[in-house]
């Protein structure tokens, strides 16, 4: 029996900016950890692929969603804005869950699902007591405790209250969009991941794929995506 499949949309992005090289690094890496947890990962360019065959959706980093889509203007903060991009990630974020099918948002693809639901985002964050990206020249990641909500689907994904977590965004969630509550919490009060009510969606500000962070907490967002998806599911859907 095949493993059911998991659309990702392709990252368009190329260029010398450390933050798209790690991008496009951070990326392969989600679609090795899609593989062991059992499913298969299937890159696109399409955002009308057919998804009568497909398990789920998993969203990834990347760089900055165009500003317009929340009511904003591009700032000197803004980066990588690439409108294709969007156009993927958005179309294929609403077929998705208009086919009920499960989505894992991280980071940008987190922010990607708050703005399609009507949230906006916090355009540039100020630095402040919590590292959400690093301030060390030569470096990425900041990484920081994150309190998870009791009864939600990434404490039970984790199996744990708080977790450590590598993180590597300027922006952040500002208001939440319809049918999403939050589930984690940076120390500063940011949310660091949420959920729908109306359908499974498990959405992540850090970056699980990254270089030093623990096996449990890389994996877990993966394997709940996989038990969200269920093979006797996805064979239902054919």
């Amino acid at each position: 029996m095949a493993a059911p499949a998991v659309v990702i949309p392709k990252r368009f992005s190329l260029g010398d900016d450390p933050r798209v090289i790690a991008a496009n690094e951070l990326f392969d890496r989600i679609v090795e950890l899609i593989a062991e947890a059992g499913l298969t990962p299937l890159v696109v360019d399409d955002p009308f692929v057919a998804l009568s065959d497909i398990g789920g959706l998993v969203l990834p980093g990347g760089g900055d969603i165009n500003p317009q889509r929340y009511g904003q203007a591009a700032t000197t903060a803004v980066y990588d804005v690439n409108d294709e991009q969007d156009e993927l990630d958005f179309i294929l974020a609403a077929r998705a869950q208009d086919a009920g099918l499960p989505v894992l948002g991280i980071c940008r693809g987190a922010q990607v699902l708050n703005v399609l639901r009507g949230g906006d985002l916090y355009i540039d964050l100020v630095a402040g007591e919590v590292p959400h990206r690093s301030t060390t020249a030569g470096e990425l990641f900041g990484w920081h405790p994150v309190a998870l909500t009791t009864g939600s689907r990434v404490r039970t994904a984790h199996n744990a209250d708080q977790v450590v977590v590598a993180s590597a965004h300027h922006q952040g969630i500002a208001t939440l969009g319809t049918g999403l509550v939050a589930t984690g919490h940076a120390a500063d009060g940011l949310i660091e991941s949420f959920e729908a009510v109306d359908g499974w969606v498990l959405a992540v500000q850090w970056h699980p794929e990254a270089p030093g962070t623990s096996e449990a907490v890389q994996r877990a967002p993966f394997a709940a995506l996989a038990q969200a998806i269920g093979i006797d599911d996805c064979l239902a859907r054919r």
